[in-house]
């Protein structure tokens, strides 16, 4: 086996802390939270490296930490072997205050490391008085009517004098729904599609720019242009969103504050001083529609100083803005992470043009071209072709709109090429039908620009099968494309963020990319949609669909269980994964109010009959209802419930909460357990149900003497269907670990594997390159996630890799090697470092085994006996044999590099070169 990438051994007093974070934030430049929290890594410096505890300091400035001088804050040597999530207890921060921070730790044998280089993070604004007058300002209003066009993007602008000379510059932003700024005609940050999408009644978010370049000493001019996003939505929709409770006309506060070399500052605060304009190229945008630009009507210069326009241009006129409370965006932008060329360029019909990006992405396509001013030129998005054209269907279901997910570009005529690209609407496509070129296309005529939330890609997966890691691939590929800002369903149809979605990719999604921030903003999404009552929306956030009593799908009005218990889900995930104690006391009281609306809706006997169930099995909805799945999901949330109570030491709800646990565990049984057939069924409902199955064996509802039952119950169905599942979303998420941890991973992996329908490999072999929303090759949707639970299994479960502590404080290793399969290995990266887990056969019998362990954490190795003894097993030197169990030579041990092997049949027994130590 190839090893992966070790550690150098080094002194472990030769390094110091790295990774500095700040709200899990690297050097974040706008903080608004009181007491934000630190966390550090240690680097990777051999075996046995743990924290005993740490000294923080904190200054004004870099100089001073670096002369020693904690003039704000040190907080002594604490002892504590926490590195991650460490509240600053230092005196109250000012706003739009920069401060410096180092660490050092002090290690397991009493030895001090170095300290870190310094970092810093940035404040924000913390209070209405910090925005200095800044008002809420709007250009001129769009039709009273809804269905009627609304005006063009509105542009703002005003220029000013930077008082001196500058040493350094912030721009507070919150443009709604979308905006671009740009300040002396350069543009202001990379980011796309800012702010960020909120219930815009409760929170409204605001960005922090450094634009110390761009403002010049002397004559200056800024000028924002806003789209309307989701903020003044005016197209028929099937969830209301043109009725939102916050609807709007775009509008937008702004706040410039200047800072010379004396320490004096000077601000620019957006106010009836500002001028406006809905005269720009920009001429219409609707996040489902998309956008019509005419080039020849770029105002060249406007948001320049010395504009010859300006003449013409309106008094911006106050707002009365958004009721929601100012909150900086706490997670990564979305930004053009990626552009791709097409792989094909086609003519279905003569002049129209269709390009083929290859693969599915969210985003959209920049145009380049020369042509007479006055050309018009269309670009329609789509996922799929039917007779060579793009076609969307289903989507009069869902919208009232003419012309889906188009773009028209008309040229301006400058001469030359013109470029041009979208700025304020994605779409969800493979394929891009054009209309009106003047020429035939040629290289460079069109790419696809790739846009999501940029956060870190922290994980790593590779198998000795093709078809895992294709799905893997397409997997990462569906959940990039449905995370803009909130996590979506379809990046093409509805854009919404079903909770139901967010929490069966939960911990995949973890694995892959670092989710910490992106969560907790979803998380206070949730919050913010919550009722009074208790209730929780399916969409969040939502303009009020999905609750009871609103207009709609009514199906999913009253508890949706499975979809609700996001709320619990991403908070725990956040637990395990991070160790953040703070999301579960954020969120506990909305958890047990939810819990308690919840159980008042109870049945007779107990159940839940409400909700979706097991969303699109095979053959479309559930014949089994929905009355199974949720009651084990409102199950679920009680234990969960009791769990996250006794973190937060409130020993009086942990055993509320396991006693209400059991006591819906007994109705559930009593209800839904044949124990003479060895499993579970509706009542009324003869045909075997895979998820009714699956559901009592993940959420430990099965009596012990009933479990082998109910396993060979589920086995002997898939088999019977010739190795194919049976089941919706919500079985998926918990099928194949289910068939794992029950020793049947060779059943997961011919389901995992299996090319016919229904199957992930079966979309591979429909040539997909993301997934999709059903089983069958019909679907509407081709980029949708919830499917990709799949991924949890392949690091969780065929590599190994799960948290066996809060924040990976200790680590389980334990893979299960499927027949078939020779090698897998995988990756991610923790608070504390990376993990990493990676195995092989021999082709004997036997298997090496290689695992990593941050610093400051612990490791539990299950080495997979595969038949043999123990007395096969070899270890490197220092990982403890613990015991025998459940067919794996369980080992405890420390940081660092650990290699394990177990011999074949004709092996003998050795571990590292020269250090050999049999485990016996």
């Amino acid at each position: 086996m190839a090893p992966m990438s070790s550690p150098q051994a080094a002194p472990p007093t030769d390094t110091a802390p790295i990774d500095l974070r700040v709200e899990d934030a690297p050097a974040p430049l706008g903080i608004d939270v009181a007491r934000p929290r630190l966390s550090w890594r240690l680097a990777p410096v051999g075996r046995g490296v743990r924290q005993s505890g740490y000294r923080i300091q904190v200054a004004g400035s870099r100089a001073a930490l670096l002369a020693d001088e904690a003039d704000l804050w040190d907080s002594g040597a604490v002892e504590s072997g926490s590195c991650a999530h460490l509240p600053y207890s230092g005196p109250a921060l000012e706003s739009a205050t920069r401060y410096h921070w180092r660490v050092r730790v002090r290690l397991a044998d009493g030895t001090w490391t170095a300290w870190s280089s310094p970092s810093w993070w940035e404040t924000a604004l913390f209070d209405e008085a910090d925005w200095r007058g800044a008002a809420w300002i709007g250009g001129p209003a769009s039709p009273g009517d809804p269905h009627a066009d609304h005006t063009a993007a509105p542009r703002f602008r005003c220029e000013f004098d930077s008082g001196g000379p500058v040493e350094r510059a912030r721009l507070y932003l919150s443009g709604l729904g979308y905006s671009v700024a740009h300040i002396n005609g350069r543009r202001v940050g990379n980011a796309v599609l800012d702010p960020g999408q909120t219930d815009y009644r409760s929170t409204v978010l605001y960005v922090v720019h450094d634009v110390t370049d761009l403002v010049d000493e002397g004559a200056n001019a800024i000028g924002v242009e806003l789209g309307r996003g989701f903020y003044g939505i005016r197209t028929d929709n099937a969830w209301n969103w043109n009725t939102a409770p916050w609807w709007s006309d775009p509008e937008m506060r702004a706040l410039l504050v200047i800072t010379h070399p004396d320490g004096t500052t000077s601000t620019v605060a957006s106010g009836g001083d500002w001028s406006t304009s809905s005269e720009g190229p920009t001429r219409h945008d609707e996040v489902f529609i998309g956008e019509v630009y005419d080039a020849r009507r770029e105002q060249s210069g406007w948001s320049a100083p010395g504009y010859g326009g300006a003449a013409a241009w309106d008094r911006a006129k106050a707002t009365r803005g958004p009721e929601g409370g100012l909150r900086v965006r706490p997670h990564e932008p979305i930004r053009v992470t990626e552009t791709i060329d097409p792989v094909a360029v086609t003519e279905p019909e003569p002049g129209v043009y269709v390009f083929d990006l290859g693969v599915q992405i969210a985003g959209w396509a920049r145009l380049t071209v020369a042509g007479e001013a006055g050309t018009e030129i269309s670009l329609h998005y789509g996922e799929r072709l039917d007779g060579g054209l793009v076609s969307i269907p289903e989507y009069g279901d869902f919208h009232t709109v003419s012309r889906p997910q188009t773009d028209v570009y008309t040229l301006g005529g400058a001469g030359g090429p013109q470029t041009w690209e979208p700025s304020y609407t994605y779409k969800g496509f493979r394929f891009v039908e054009v209309r009106g070129l003047p020429s035939p296309p040629a290289a460079g005529t069109l790419q696809g620009r790739r846009t999501h939330n940029d956060f870190a890609s922290i994980g790593h997966f590779h198998s000795g099968s093709e078809l895992l890691d294709t799905i893997r691939g397409n997997t990462r590929r569906a959940l990039l494309n449905n995370h803009q800002h909130i996590p979506t369903d379809t990046p093409v149809y509805e854009k919404a963020g079903w909770t139901g979605d967010a929490q069966l990719t939960a911990t995949t999604v973890s694995y892959e990319f670092a989710m910490s921030r992106f969560h907790r903003k979803y998380l206070n999404d949730i919050l913010d949609a919550q009722l009074p009552s208790g209730e929780l929306p399916t969409i969040v956030p939502t303009p009020g669909w999905s609750y009871e009593g609103a207009p709609g799908w009514t199906a999913v009005h009253g508890p949706t269980p499975e979809w609700d218990i996001a709320l619990f889900v991403l908070a725990l995930n956040l637990y395990e994964t991070e160790g953040d104690v703070r999301v579960l006391e954020d969120c506990y009281d909305a958890m047990r109010l939810h819990f308690s609306w919840v159980e008042s809706r109870a049945d007779a006997s107990g159940l839940f009959p409400y909700g979706l169930g097991d969303w699109l099995p095979p053959g479309g909805e559930p014949p089994e209802g929905p009355v199974l799945s949720a009651t084990a999901h409102v199950h679920l949330m009680a234990t969960q419930l009791s769990r996250i109570a006794r973190v937060l030491g409130r020993a009086d709800d942990e055993d509320l909460y396991r006693s209400r646990a059991e006591r819906i565990g007994a109705d559930f049984n009593r209800a839904f357990l044949d124990g003479e057939a060895g499993l579970y069924r509706t009542p009324g409902v003869e045909e075997y149900r895979q998820t009714s199955n699956i559901l009592p064996l993940a959420f430990g509802l099965v009596p012990e003497e009933h479990v082998d039952a109910v396993v060979d119950r589920l086995v002997a169905d898939i088999r019977g269907r010739g190795d194919r599942l049976n089941t919706g979303v919500v079985g998926a998420r918990y099928l194949l670990p289910v068939l794992s941890h029950h020793g049947r991973t060779d059943v997961a992996y011919a389901v995992a594997t299996q090319t016919e329908e229904p199957g992930w490999g079966y979309w591979i072999e429909l040539g997909n390159t993301s997934l999709q929303e059903h089983w069958h090759a019909g679907t509407r949707s081709l980029n949708h996630h919830f499917f990709g639970s799949i991924g949890h299994w392949l690091y969780a479960d065929l590599a190994g890799i799960t948290p066996a502590g809060p924040g990976y404080s200790a680590v389980r290793f334990k893979p299960h090697p499927p027949e078939g399969l020779d090698h897998a290995e995988a990756r991610t990266s923790t608070v504390r470092g990376e993990v990493a887990s990676s195995w092989r056969r021999d082709g004997g019998g036997g298997l090496s085994m290689e695992v990593v362990v941050p610093p400051n954490a612990t490791g539990e190795v299950h080495v997979p006996l595969l038949g043999h003894g123990v007395e096969r097993v070899a270890a490197s030197p220092g990982a403890a044999f613990a015991e025998e169990r459940g067919g794996y030579a369980v080992h405890t041990v420390g940081s660092g590099v650990w290699r394990f092997t177990v011999a074949g049949r004709s092996e003998g027994v050795s571990g590292e070169p020269a250090r050999a130590v049999s485990v016996r």
